[in-house]
């Protein structure tokens, strides 16, 4: 208790001091987590870097509250991702009143263009480690003009992340090259791992288009059941940021193994296997091999059927023992609560 007293008592002893120093330093603004973590891996405590779009949500179709936009009013730097994911940016910085600097961190990436009916761009571009050492350049070179006291440090740590991009590179395709090229073929949720799949000669289909929130009719599935079908697949991949019910309801009713869960539009809590660029590139290459090479177990309505008895029956545990507890109090007080005799 005397070591917790004492924490506190230091920290709020050096909030303010914490606070003035974060106020005089620069405002970098990513507009998601994984450009947000790629600038703060390459300044540090130089900056203060902040995520737009909260980690675990959907950045295609975010909705800026007003708090967002009293935050942007004040940033110094604006980091996009561009090819057409955040649509929502120009208004959300006409709003703020202000003239924002805004770097684009995805110059000279040739876009993939997606879509059966109409022609968008993937925006995805950084699950490619290589195309990823090009975020990394280019955030380095506004990150050097914003901060060129720190140019040095940043330059330096900017190497050494480009090293490791190459690393996952090299690690990614030792890992997929023991696949057979006949089961190389991607299912994900939504349409995000083009540049991937291009990198590593997979063929990549998804259960909705690029956008998440894009309704998803009889047609396609049934076309995407056909494809599963004839190739012998053997796993569809769940996203993070998607809801994975389709996904399940797919993977029953075609007897696939569920894969393990992809991060593509967002980075992962501490410790759910991606809380940063680098370990999630990681993290999917390993969950990918996993699920094509049938490493994991197939899912079948049984299953999921036993995953739902599983919830109700902790609910019902966790009820039975809040009931319990009430009734052992009752009991204690009734029995050993000593009586309040009448004052003479």
């Amino acid at each position: 208790m005397t070591c917790k007293i004492y924490c506190l008592w230091t920290f709020f002893l050096f909030l303010p001091y914490l606070l003035f120093c974060n106020e005089n330093k620069p405002l970098v603004i990513a507009t998601n987590t994984i450009l947000a973590d790629i600038a703060f891996q390459l300044a540090g405590d130089e900056a203060r870097v902040v995520s737009l779009v909260p980690l675990g949500m959907d950045p295609h179709n975010f909705d800026p509250s007003p708090a967002d936009i009293k935050l942007t009013a004040s940033a110094d730097l604006i980091l996009t991702n561009g090819l057409n994911l955040e649509s929502w940016l120009l208004s959300l910085i006409k709003r703020t009143g202000y003239s924002i600097p805004t770097d684009t961190v995805t110059l000279g990436i040739q876009p993939i263009l997606t879509g059966k009916y109409e022609s968008v761009v993937d925006p995805h571009a950084w699950l490619d480690p290589l195309l990823g050492i090009m975020y990394v350049k280019n955030t380095e070179r506004s990150l050097s003009n914003l901060l060129p006291h720190y140019r040095e440090t940043i330059e330096f740590n900017s190497r050494v992340m480009q090293e490791e991009l190459l690393n996952i590179h090299n690690y990614t395709i030792e890992k997929l090259n023991d696949i057979p090229p006949e089961q190389r073929i991607l299912i994900t949720s939504h349409d995000a791992f083009r540049y991937f799949g291009q990198r590593y000669g997979l063929v990549v289909k998804s259960v909705f288009p690029s956008s998440p929130d894009a309704e998803i009719t009889v047609k396609d599935m049934a076309a995407l059941s056909q494809v599963i079908q004839q190739s012998g697949v053997k796993a569809i991949f769940p996203e993070s940021t998607i809801n994975p019910r389709i996904v399940n309801q797919i993977a029953s009713d075609n007897q696939l193994i569920l894969g393990g869960k992809l991060y593509s539009d967002s980075l992962s809590e501490p410790g759910k296997g991606a809380p940063d660029y680098i370990s999630m590139l990681y993290h999917n290459a390993n969950q990918i091999y996993n699920g094509l090479t049938g490493k994991r177990t197939a899912v079948t309505n049984s299953s999921l059927a036993h995953g739902d008895n599983n919830t109700n029956l902790y609910l019902t545990l966790f009820v039975a023992l809040v009931l319990l507890g009430s009734f052992v109090l009752m009991w204690y007080k009734l029995n050993f609560t000593p009586a309040v005799l009448p004052k003479d």
